[in-house]
């Protein structure tokens, strides 16, 4: 099976990117214009294999087009360009809706939400990720931050920071498998530290440049960070340099240099 599954892996890797891959890309991502032939390249390849492997779902009367399936992919992608072989392989269906959507409350623990609104036994969700469940976006939410900066805000970055989050096991808690050479406990003291500070800023009725909906939780500031990390890199290096600096070490590639 798995040979099986590798091997196809490996022959839509290995495929020559079309004009029209290459089109789709640009649409779904800006990024992908500022990123070294190398890295492009293989973000392409990446999203078509991703494209292929996952079940794609329209939900609300939402059509699930290539653009679609690019955009997702794609922003995706850009988290583990430093880890080819990650492919999010707990995750195996995405689910699309047009716009936020209403959802009924659950106390799965392994659940995550962004931006939610409470509205009397449901919420009102911009997206979801559950462990080893779906990845849930809405594409309202992901066409703002697919096309620009967006103020630093994008859900799918968000959503699969939670993925990454997680893959350590079933409850998100802001900390990544990390890259060889970078100590856990000292990631996880340094991290906790920039969240408490960002909570103590607030607090004192300061203000932080990032989304006060990190704060919810240390999974939520990784979250939140990793969407500015690659949507608003100078912005996010500028206000909030010891956070970059973190997520550089996982992330391995520095967007100050490329946008």
């Amino acid at each position: 099976m798995f040979d099986w599954l590798f091997g196809k892996r490996r022959r839509l890797f290995e495929q020559t990117p079309s004009e029209k891959e290459s089109q789709l890309l640009n649409q779904g991502l800006w990024q992908a214009r500022f990123l070294s032939a190398k890295h492009r390249d293989h973000l392409l390849r990446w999203s078509r294999v991703f494209i292929a492997e996952k079940n794609w779902e329209g939900c609300n009367g939402m059509q699930i087009t290539e653009t679609v399936q690019w955009s997702v992919a794609a922003s995706a992608g850009l988290l583990v360009l430093a880890y080819p072989d990650w492919y999010y392989d707990k995750t195996q269906t995405i689910l699309v809706y047009p716009t936020p959507y209403v959802a009924e409350v659950t106390d799965r623990g392994s659940l995550l939400t962004m931006n939610s609104t409470y509205l009397g036994g449901e919420y009102v969700r911009a997206g979801e990720t559950i462990y080893r469940g779906p990845v849930i976006l809405n594409w309202e939410g992901m066409s703002a931050g697919s096309s620009s900066s967006n103020g630093g805000q994008h859900l799918g970055f968000h959503e699969f920071a939670h993925q990454l989050d997680m893959i350590n096991g079933p409850i998100a808690d802001g900390l990544p498998p990390l890259p060889a050479g970078v100590g856990e406990e000292d990631w996880r003291t340094a991290f906790h530290r920039e969240f408490e500070h960002a909570k103590q800023v607030v607090a004192s009725g300061r203000q932080i440049w990032i989304d006060h909906y990190g704060l919810t939780s240390e999974s939520e500031f990784f979250a939140v960070s990793t969407e500015a990390f690659f949507q608003e890199p100078h912005a996010f290096a500028q206000y909030h340099p010891n956070v970059y600096e973190l997520l550089l070490l996982f992330y391995q590639i520095d967007m100050q240099s490329i946008v």
